[in-house]
């Protein structure tokens, strides 16, 4: 007998066959024989007469114990409800919340950088991974991740100005986030918008960092440069407690801002304050020592990398936790090493008194001997690492364990006796009129060799072309001719293009006809294709007259090519996108500039049909190939080297020797560089002998070669480090395997759902036979609601589902996004859709049933057959940092023991996606005293490793805690600083009217500095919450 009142209304109430079906009694009774019907609203729109025999009161205070051993027990819905909405709230720190958001493939290094990142209580990371895996990925992952768990509105992306459009494409593609190239002008507006209307503008922007660098004299306001306006305002506004100008700023090609006294090193600074979070991507070689990563890392936390001489201090403390690292990880573990190196690393004053190494030195006498305690020592030695905190590096030799294979093959090509004739006249003049010219001219006449030996055809069609010099610098080094030679003091004018005289009159005609380099690649291409016909070549070449001759003659020839070179006017995308086409070109005709912010993973074929006088440009060039995603065991590189030439025997030479056909030469950029120069300059020295130059190639090809010997031992020493990404990168793989990230399927269940309980008018109708994807057309009630809650929150994410008189396309899984229809809206945690529902039962809690019955089949697990308990707790520690877990445990009923947490989150999370519901629990065999006795067991459990966990939070809370208030107050010291030397410098300028402004800022910073030391001290006492999520029976058979 119901012992609550029909008549009253408001009371929760649920199905007693069904305790998942919660609902709320509107007052209005009616008998119907001897049946009282009680109407119960399980919606705003769904108001039904039950059976109050049927009905029970939902008490907020219910124990899921109780409702265990009382049989209210729910269904699997109920189970994924309550993970999909602990996960939808966006606070585990357990969950990576970018995991499968993006429309590409998963690759575990790519995870790295987010998991360091959401760790980092200073929010800033150095990504230097090596070229080819994903940092543009890594970033994105990043966004998503500061999105879902922090409501991130501000995306601001700085590149150099040819890598804009590259950008916003990926982003569009991979990741659906619709980005904008802006001009400094206009990102100036938006700045000044947000300062002055409030902080709920949102943007994803890409800006030039050529567009955005500020003069040295910003803080001038007579300055009236769009550059100097945007400094000004970065300057004026930092980023404090509840402001900042940018969530998120990124910077790629980060390696341009490292020389300090650079316009670009000073934005970096700027914008470093100006955003709450920071990002810096760079390709470039780094190595452990020196100049250019201690600038990187300084710009990633100044406070900490105050000057060269602690970034030293940093390197050795560093080395001692590597090394313990080191000696863990060996088979069998060198426990005796680690041991010593943990007592070195606590004897240097990084470390004194560091309770985290204290709990690792206990630890270590049983980690020879327990698996688990030597995991768990290398989990916290991994939180004291001091550059792993600001830096991570990976490359490709360490993650990819299938890396492509790059095979090598030279195409020899001999001139003719016309072809060698008519080089050698040209050579000849070029060295004749190199003599007593200044380098802007002798460079010009290098790049009239260059194209000889490029297509001889096609150079000597072009010369007419007086722009020639600038097309062929800003296509083979992206750069402009003022900006090569702007150091050297040359004459602006000297570098228009010099004359070349020939001794006799030249039979082009003659020259195409007899043109062996063509020759041999038209044979190439021709036996390539007599094997499969579908085949697809990229051919690189410097020089705008050789793709153009080239595209002649292949169309003539019947192999069907198509031209990428720079230009304003060239859509790249349109060109690649037709090239990739199974009914496509052949061949892709491309110069360097042209392949900037291009992939094509989908070739295995590179041609150089001439040899770049840099070998980074030949890395670059098969760099367009060997990426993730390329689907090859091998790539083919195809070199065409006409063997009576001396730049082309010696570069042969050259690029055999440092194997840059065979394996990645990125490590070796900044040695290459300073070589490539001299290497051209003495190969075309009018003084020098054959011989001689000759002699000075074979000692610039050992020198070399030194060099790349010295550079693998040094990048080996930054692994030795930096750490080791094993224990990373399993903790990845670990995530993915058990399910930890959101998935699409759990997103539109979540949803399907909530509308079938709360909007039941709404409709829901699978797309095109696609699991995570749905046509939506809400309810007046649903939209209404959906509505005002945009209203009251203003979302970062755009929706038109509360507006729609039609049903609109809603993809849960980002990988369909590229087939999904026009005007498809991309659901994800960010969504206003999924924020709404989160909200509504935020706001509701008793409509999430916490108590399950499962059956799952034994084929969908490895667990014995028979019955198990099973308890789900969250776990929250909140201190300078916050953790919040999903926690698990599950245990067979009759057994003495519980599950490994690891088996029973594998358990419970299959249950929840696979399971069916168990039905008349008590009445199939299960004891209830063993269903007691296993679930108390569970708790017990859950209840212990909570503890050992809060121990763990509290030591390294107390050390974050000191890290961050002397991070604060050496912060102070340095802006305090700064403003106090802008003050004198002023008043000695007789610059009065900018004094006050600049005093106003002193104060503002002695009050923040107040202010964080007391928000420091407020947060060494950690607060720690354990809420009981949930509490079931599985049934394995």
């Amino acid at each position: 007998m119901s012992s609550w009142d029909p008549q009253t209304s408001g009371l929760t109430v649920r199905l007693r066959d069904n305790p998942g079906r919660v609902g709320h009694t509107t007052g209005r009774w009616k008998f119907a024989g001897s049946l009282t019907l009680v109407e119960v609203a399980f919606g705003p729109n769904e108001k039904q007469f039950k059976n109050q025999e049927l009905l029970e009161q939902v008490h907020s205070s219910e124990d899921p114990l109780d409702l265990l051993l009382g049989g209210k027990l729910g269904l699997p819905s109920d189970l994924r409800r309550v993970l999909a909405f602990e996960k939808v709230r966006g606070e585990l720190t357990n969950i990576f919340y970018s995991m499968e958001s993006s429309n590409t493939d998963f690759y575990a290094h790519q995870f790295k950088p987010v998991l360091r990142f959401v760790e980092s209580p200073l929010g800033r990371l150095l990504i230097a991974d090596e070229v080819g895996l994903g940092k543009t990925i890594e970033a994105a992952y990043i966004w998503k991740e500061l999105q879902a768990r922090y409501g991130a509105r501000r995306l601001l992306i700085v590149c150099p100005a040819m890598l804009r459009d590259k950008w916003r494409r990926d982003l569009q593609a991979k990741f659906n986030i619709k980005a904008q190239v802006i001009s400094a002008s206009d990102l100036l507006v938006k700045a000044r918008e947000i300062v002055t209307d409030g902080a709920l503008e949102s943007f994803v922007a890409i800006s030039s960092l050529e567009g955005l660098r500020p003069p040295a004299d910003f803080e001038d306001d007579r300055k009236a440069s769009r550059r100097a306006q945007f400094a000004r305002l970065l300057d004026q506004n930092p980023t404090s407690a509840d402001f900042a100008l940018f969530d998120l700023v990124i910077f790629d090609e980060a390696h341009y801002l490292r020389n300090p006294s650079t316009a670009n090193n000073r934005l970096g600074r700027l914008l470093r304050e100006a955003s709450r979070h920071l990002l810096l991507l760079t390709a470039t070689p780094i190595q452990i020592g020196s100049q250019n990563l201690y600038q990187l890392l300084r710009l990633i936390d100044p406070d900490v990398y105050f000057n060269e001489a602690v970034f030293a201090d940093v390197l050795t403390a560093n080395a001692a936790i590597v090394s313990a690292q080191r000696a863990l990880w060996a088979n069998p573990p060198k426990i005796r090493e680690a041991e010593a190196a943990v007592r070195s690393a606590r004897a240097n004053s990084y470390f004194q008194g560091d309770p985290v190494l204290q709990r690792i030195e206990a630890l270590l006498p049983e980690a020879d001997t327990q698996t688990v305690m030597r995991i768990e020592a290398l989990r916290l030695l991994e939180s004291r690492s001091l550059l792993a905190q600001h830096m991570t590096r990976s490359r490709k030799r360490e993650v990819l364990k299938d890396r492509v294979r790059r095979a090598s093959q030279v195409l020899a090509v001999e001139f003719s006796s016309l072809e060698k004739e008519v080089y050698d006249q040209v050579s000849a003049a070029i060295r004749a009129k190199a003599k007593g010219e200044s380098w802007a001219v002798v460079f010009s006449l290098i790049c009239r060799q260059r194209q000889m030996a490029s297509s001889i055809v096609g150079a000597l069609e072009s010369w007419k072309n007086t722009d020639f010099l600038e097309e062929l610098v800003w296509d083979d080094l992206g750069v402009l001719p003022q900006d090569l030679f702007g150091d050297r003091g040359d004459n602006q004018q000297e570098v228009a293009a010099p004359t070349i005289n020939l001794t006799s009159d030249v039979d082009l005609a003659r020259l195409e006809e007899l043109d062996t380099k063509y020759r041999q690649l038209i044979q190439f291409l021709k036996a390539e294709l007599k094997r499969d016909p579908h085949e697809k070549f990229v051919l690189f070449a410097f020089f705008r007259g050789t793709l153009t001759y080239l595209h002649r003659r292949l169309q003539a020839d019947g192999v069907q090519a198509i031209v990428l070179m720079g230009g304003a006017d060239i859509d790249k995308d349109a060109v690649v996108e037709t090239f990739s086409k199974t009914t496509g070109p052949t061949v892709l005709l491309s110069s360097e500039v042209g392949s900037e912010g291009i992939d094509l993973q989908f070739c295995r074929f590179v041609i150089n049909y001439d040899l770049p006088w840099n070998p980074m440009r030949v890395e670059q060039r098969i760099g367009r190939l060997d990426r993730l995603g390329q689907r090859a065991e091998r790539i083919s590189i195809i070199s065409l080297a006409v063997s009576n030439t001396i730049e082309d025997r010696i570069l042969m030479r050259l690029y055999e020797r440092i194997a840059v056909f065979r394996e990645s030469i990125g490590d070796m950029e900044e040695i290459l560089g300073d070589v490539t120069e001299k290497l051209i300059v003495q190969l075309f020295d009018p003084s020098l002998t054959e011989e001689e130059r000759e002699q000075r190639a074979a000692q610039t090809e050992l020198a070399l070669e030194n060099s790349r010997q010295q550079q693998g031992e040094l990048e080996q020493e930054a692994i030795n480090l930096v750490g080791f990404s094993d224990f990373i990168l399993d903790q990845i793989n670990e995530s993915r395997a058990q399910g930890r990230w959101l998935s699409g399927a759990e997103l539109l269940a979540l949803v399907d759902d909530f509308f079938a309980r709360h909007f039941a008018g709404t409709r829901i109708e699978p797309l095109d036979h696609e699991v995570t994807s749905a046509s939506i057309l809400l309810s007046e009630e649903a939209k209404l609601s959906l509505g005002q809650f945009i209203a009251d929150t203003a979302p970062a994410v755009r929706t038109h589902l509360h507006q729609s008189l039609r049903p609109i396309s809603c993809v849960f899984d980002p990988r369909r996004v590229n087939r999904s229809v026009k005007g498809a809206e991309f659901i994800e945690p960010s969504h206003p859709l999924i924020q709404w529902v989160r909200q509504a039962y935020e706001l509701e809690p008793a409509q999430i049933h916490r108590a399950s019955a499962l059956h799952l089949r034994s084929g969908e697990t490895d667990m014995p057959e028979g019955f198990y308990a099973y308890s789900i707790h969250r776990w929250s520690f909140q201190g300078i940092k916050r953790e919040s877990v999903i926690a698990y445990a599950a245990q067979m009923l009759g057994q003495a023991r519980p599950l490994t947490s690891i088996e029973a989150e594998r358990l419970v999370g299959l249950a929840a996606s696979r399971g069916q519901p168990l039905a008349n629990v008590f009445a199939s065999g299960v004891d209830r005293h063993e269903l007691s006795q296993a679930a108390q067991a569970c708790e017990e459990q859950l209840g212990l490793e909570f503890e050992k966990r809060l121990v763990d939070f509290l030591v390294e809370n107390t050390v974050r805690c000191d890290q961050q208030a002397t991070s604060a107050t050496k912060f102070a010291a340095r802006r305090i600083a700064e403003l106090q030397d802008r003050v004198e410098r002023f008043q000695l300028e007789g610059n009065d009217r900018l004094v006050p402004m600049t005093e106003g800022l002193l104060k503002k910073e002695e009050s923040e500095l107040k202010f964080k030391l007391q928000v420091v001290d407020k947060k060494r006492n950690v607060d720690p919450t354990m809420v009981h999520l949930g509490l079931g029976l599985i049934r394995v058979a």
